[in-house]
């Protein structure tokens, strides 16, 4: 429990203090990348006076999904942000340039968005691309279920904000180097329980959606890493019960709910497979079962997508 197709849109234009960079709009075709993900592909040549910026991009992003925007092919990059619905986003550096990956809510507003790109030159200068993209419905499930009062009274604010803060202050720190490489792997076996973004009916009450993807795992089940990084959080909560996060860099973590053990310790790094420790039935929990999570940049997203698209 956390605190709470389109046609191809048109290509913005590009500013800078002495430049001015136009934007044309290619579409690329969809084998080898998920409906889920938009891509936005700008190329900077190095021209320091005249360039033109290529953008290729999918047409649309679910609800709760990711999109990527790459800045690259120009020396004179050096660093930038990306805005997104009134957030920003550092770029990372990304093979020959920068890339950021910029996550959506559940509930963000179904339409078209701008997309507004800041590269700063070497040179001091800063050169700004403005573009669009559109939030797609993503229609999520409703369920409903009840919890027992000794499990319901963890759901109290004092303690599920309190451990929450606790690691979100972990989300908010973000390391420059990319630990994760691939596919993420299911942390267990088990079906799915409940879907990412469901929005949840507790003891007849409305709750907050869900936030991560609930696997079933009888009690004892071995939950291991989904991919590369770091561990930078293993103890036990009141609300979130056995609790493991995984730092995989530039603002990617995994969250891993309800252990019955913890085997990971904080500071740890982890492949893909390592053993994190046992699943259960601890904290606001109705029954054994894992609750894996996926942050970015501190928004809650799809895990299911990072298991099916490769995320560079």
């Amino acid at each position: 429990m956390e605190p709470a197709s389109k046609p191809c849109l048109p290509a913005g234009t590009a500013r800078g203090s002495k430049s001015l960079i136009t934007a044309t709009l290619v579409p690329i075709p969809t084998s080898g990348f998920s409906r889920w993900s938009i891509i936005f592909f700008l190329s900077l040549c190095a021209f320091p006076s005249s360039a033109t910026l290529n953008v290729v991009a999918h047409s649309e992003v679910f609800q709760g999904r990711c999109f990527i925007v790459f800045v690259s092919g120009s020396p004179e990059v050096e660093s930038g942000i990306v805005k997104f619905n009134g957030r920003a986003y550092k770029l990372y550096q990304y093979e020959d340039g920068l890339r950021a990956i910029v996550g959506t809510m559940p509930e963000e507003k179904i339409g078209v968005y701008p997309v507004n790109v800041e590269a700063y030159l070497k040179n001091g200068e800063t050169e700004t691309f403005d573009s669009s993209i559109y939030v797609s419905q993503f229609k999520y499930p409703i369920e409903k279920f009840f919890l027992k009062p000794s499990k319901s009274k963890l759901r109290a604010p004092s303690i599920v904000n309190n451990e929450w803060a606790s690691i979100e202050a972990l989300l908010t720190k973000e390391s420059p180097k990319k630990l994760w490489d691939g596919l993420f792997a299911k942390p267990v076996p088990g079906i799915t329980t409940m879907p990412f973004g469901t929005r949840e009916f507790v003891n007849n009450k409305p709750r907050s959606r869900h936030r991560g993807w609930d696997m079933r795992a009888a009690a004892g089940t071995r939950i291991l890493a989904p991919n590369s990084g770091i561990v930078v959080f293993a103890d036990f909560l009141k609300a979130f019960g056995g609790t493991v996060v995984i730092d995989h860099g530039q603002g990617v973590n995994t969250l891993y709910f309800h252990f019955s053990k913890v085997l990971a310790k904080v500071g740890q790094e982890v492949s893909t497979g390592d053993l994190l420790g046992l699943s259960g039935n601890t904290g606001i929990s109705s029954g054994p079962h894992l609750h894996w999570g996926m942050s970015v940049h501190n928004i809650r997203v799809e895990p299911k997508q990072w298991v099916t698209t490769v995320m560079p």
